[in-house]
Formats: structure tokens, sequence, C-alpha cells
């Protein structure tokens, strides 16, 4: 008798695959940057992660502080509540990215991710701490990450 073998890719289900991807968006720029800046352990992962609140915050609350991001993503806030008029395209921004930085959702945690990502060495960050683009990382670094963002709330 012969058995038939299945992987466990095939068995999973489509949800949780689509899960799994989502939640590694941020490779494999995560590991290039880990090793073009000689980043410890999940450094790179958190920079991303930070950046990606920080992009949101440019995209959907431009006039808002980056420390608006929790109410953002809780729905809430005077930042929230005098929002413009988003797109379809921003909604989805949104949706998804309620998902993807659920961490940041905390208030405290989300001051302490700024407070680490402040201390980064310029050359590292796209964003300035008052959530504006940089001009340390170059302009091909710059798109990567962008694009990169994009993707990822799509």
């Amino acid at each position: 008798m012969n058995a038939v073998r299945h992987s466990s890719a095939s068995t999973a289900s489509p949800a949780y695959s689509a899960f799994t991807s989502l939640m590694h968006w941020q490779e494999p720029l995560a590991t290039r940057l880990q090793f073009r800046h000689d980043l410890p352990g999940q450094q790179a992962n958190r920079l991303l992660n930070i950046e990606l609140g920080l992009f949101l915050m440019v995209e959907l609350l431009p006039f808002a502080a980056p420390e608006a991001l929790p109410d953002l993503l809780n729905g809430e806030g005077i930042a929230y509540r005098h929002r413009p008029v988003w797109t379809p395209r921003q909604h989805r921004y949104l949706s998804r990215a309620r998902t993807l930085l659920a961490p940041y959702r905390n208030r405290e945690t989300w001051l302490k991710a700024l407070t680490i990502y402040a201390n980064l060495r310029p050359g590292l960050r796209v964003f300035t701490v008052q959530g504006q683009y940089t001009n340390g990382v170059s302009s091909f670094g710059l798109h990567e990450r962008l694009s990169l963002f994009r993707k990822a709330l799509v």
C-alpha cells in the first residue's frame, strides 16, 4: 500500500496561510537591513514596524503628532475625530494596519517604541521623530521602504 503524504503547507487553511504571510510583511528587507547595518536580533523588524506606523500617520493624519497613532488604530481621540475625508484606499490602509500594528494600540508601547526609534542612528531612520521624512537615508532606501509600506497596507 502506498500512503499519500501531505505536507503541512497543503493542509494549512487559506486563512492561516494569508495570516502567516501578513505577519511577515517586512521580510526580506528586514534581513537586508540587519546585515547592511549590523543590527542585533529583531531590531530591523521593529524598525520597520515603527516606520509603518509613522507612514500610516503621514498618509492618514498628516497634521497629527506621531504620538496619536494609538488613537488612530483605536478609532478615538481628537486627531481621529477631526480627520480628513479618506479615500477607500486609505480606509484599507487603516484596516490592515490595525492587524499589523496591533501592539501599538497601547499608548505606552507606542511611546516606548518612538523613544527607541529616536535613539537609532539617523542613517537608519526614514522619518524624523516628528513624523516627517528625513534625508538621512538614500533615495533608493527611501523608495524601497515606502514601496514596502504601501504593499503591506493594501
